[in-house]
């Protein structure tokens, strides 16, 4: 026990005494301008260690900058600043004049990406030969240089792109392993803050840089996150994400290309796969690929925590969170820019499946959305799913080679309940049944102020098994002619509705203005036909019908069978949510029984025309 002790006291002894003699040694000052020198030489930047550089050795052996600045050529401001710097060495390498760093780390930096920061090229300077600019380390040059980890805690980036607002990722911690020459580990964790939102992320990745700096691949294994702020759902958005990332860089056989491979995405409880492909370069080219089992945006945007009773509520979200504003208005506002300019900006070949979509409330089984955008022009010939017990297919041509967005669509809706697609857009729930909808539509722009100040087109519209809740027309009718007459008897237990087997409708659309052609329904107890118009913007109605009620008058006789005949004008006008109706049934009856009285004159006169 004792040898023991005495030899690891010898061998702290000369650990001891060789740290002593290596920071007597060896001037830490001496990397200085090697430093300096081969940061110019890789990669043209500028680095200024503006203290002397000392030894630090426990609990490692560092060596320990002052502040220090890397700055790009030309540039006005450095891309990096630093209050301190630190460098973990290994102690024998230093001994065969080798600087193998084990870690470099620099803690509360600021790094810039602003224009400000970017190199400016000199239009003096000469051109570089084309081929490998990277400078070998000249020959009998006295040190090497190996690292083999960066680390940078508690880092603020200031990224600004040409005029675009300015983007502040605080609290950056990165660490950087090199596992051999060809691969690097990353782990990264930060938080972006724009607008008075921000987002906290952690990343972990690992990246191959065998092809740099023409190719680099990357597998990003696990990616965290979560969004708060203005605009942002109570609760954030979270989630995570795994994808496979390379980056090719535009050679003489290869496009500059950004693929993104295995994606794996989720939001709240929302997910998404497939992949993504971006050919870069003057007219950029996007190829996605995406599936998803369930897709829910109204947990994205919040529409799932408005109270689902208060319609007024959600129309109110629905103008406030539109792209373009108002939707609805009295007055009427300068048409809105619908920024059909990026269309021309790239092409594009999208496709997305989701077994489940959530919009509104709406659950949406299998859609599908295929579209494509070639210079200017998108076409969106896939866009379905199943929705409320129907199908619905809405293809549509978006055309952006002009000053404004131009739209042409033809939807086409089959066998949907009506009532929940009129909650869902917190519209009044005045009828039901099943409709199906064939329209032929165009206009400039594409949200509901487009619908309602600019569309125009034909629409085919029926309703099978239609109730019009509110009104029971066939009664109405029924309860004035008996309290006009007194001849009829009339049940006053009859339903609050009117009930058709099936209701048609043909319609102009023309800048907001429904001009309605033909109006027909049919049931058991009344024929309607009628015409009239509807406003979008204002949300009225105004239809003049003639309504035969054929069954439910409790008599059979000569004067029941004339009502059956009768054809009643019915106008019914207002807000949707107030309909309001004008029946004059009293000025119809004194016409018939002038009419019946004239006929049984003239019968009478032919009958006694020889007497």
């Amino acid at each position: 026990m004792k040898r023991l002790l005495t030899t690891l006291v010898i061998l702290l002894v000369v650990i001891i005494t060789g740290l002593a003699a290596l920071v007597m040694l060896v001037n830490p000052n001496d990397f200085r301008a090697y430093m300096v020198k081969q940061v110019q030489k890789k990669s043209g930047y500028q680095l200024v260690l503006q203290d002397s550089m000392r030894w630090h050795v426990w609990p490692k052996l560092s060596i320990i900058t002052g502040r220090i600045s890397l700055t790009a050529p030309g540039a006005a401001q450095p891309a990096v600043t630093a209050e301190n710097m630190r460098l973990d060495v290994e102690l024998w390498s230093l001994l065969s004049h080798h600087l193998a760093v084990k870690e470099v780390m620099l803690k509360g930096a600021v790094l810039r990406l602003t224009p400000e920061s970017k190199p400016q090229k000199n239009e003096n300077a000469p051109v570089a030969p084309k081929g490998n600019t990277a400078n070998p380390v000249a020959k009998g040059e006295r040190w090497k240089l190996d690292i083999a980890r960066i680390k940078v805690a508690d880092s603020l980036l200031i990224w600004q792109s040409d005029d675009h607002a300015q983007l502040n990722v605080r609290d950056i911690n990165l660490l950087m392993k090199r596992g051999d020459q060809n691969y690097i580990s990353v782990e990264l964790s930060s938080k972006v803050s724009k607008n008075q939102q921000e987002l906290a992320f952690n990343l972990n990745a690992n990246v191959d840089i065998s092809g740099y700096p023409y190719r680099v691949a990357g597998n990003i294994g696990s990616f965290d996150y979560q969004l708060q702020g203005v605009g942002i759902p109570t609760g954030g958005i979270s989630g995570s994400g795994k994808v496979n990332a390379v980056y090719q860089e535009k050679t003489t056989d290869e496009p500059q290309t950004i693929s993104l491979q295995a994606l794996n995405f989720t939001a709240n409880e929302s997910e998404l796969h497939g992949s993504i492909k971006a050919i870069l370069g003057s007219h950029p080219d996007y190829q996605i690929n995406l599936s998803s089992q369930k897709l829910n945006l109204d947990n994205l945007v919040g529409w799932d925590l408005l109270p689902e009773d208060n319609s007024k509520v959600k129309r109110h979200y629905r103008i406030e969170n539109s792209s373009a504003k108002p939707v609805i208005a009295v007055s009427s506002p300068a048409q809105p820019d619908y920024g059909a300019a990026f269309l021309n900006d790239f092409d594009a070949d999208v496709t997305v499946n989701a077994n489940k979509f959530i919009y509104r409330g709406m659950e949406i089984d299998d859609l599908i959305f295929k579209a494509t955008s070639n210079e200017g022009i998108a076409k969106i010939s896939v866009l379905s799913g199943k929705l409320f017990g129907g199908h619905f297919s809405i293809p549509t041509t978006l055309d952006a080679t002009g000053n404004q967005l131009k739209l042409h669509t033809k939807p086409l809706l089959q066998d949907i309940e009506l009532e929940p697609v009129l909650k869902a857009f917190s519209l009044p729930q005045t009828f039901s049944g099943k409709f199906n909808l064939n329209g032929d539509f165009s206009g400039k722009g594409y949200d509901g102020y487009a619908i309602s100040h600019i569309w125009h087109g034909d629409l085919d519209f029926s309703l099978v098994n239609a109730k019009m809740h509110g009104l029971n027309i066939s009664q109405l009718i029924q309860q004035s002619v008996a309290r006009a007459t007194n001849k009829v008897n009339i049940p006053d237990d009859m339903d609050n509705f009117t009930r058709a087997k099936r209701l048609d409708i043909k319609a102009v659309l023309n800048r907001g203005d429904v001009k309605i052609s033909q109006l027909r329904a049919e049931s058991e107890l009344l024929n309607i036909d009628g015409q009239g118009e509807a406003n979008l913007l204002k949300q009225d109605v105004d239809v003049s019908l003639k309504v035969q009620v054929t069954q439910g008058w409790n008599a059979d006789d000569e004067w029941v069978r004339r009502l059956r005949k009768l054809k009643v004008p019915l106008r019914v006008y207002g807000n949707w949510s107030n309909l309001k109706y004008n029946l004059d049934i009293e000025q119809l009856l004194r016409n018939e029984l002038e009419d019946k009285a004239k006929q049984a004159i003239n019968d009478w006169v032919e009958r006694n025309s020889n007497k």
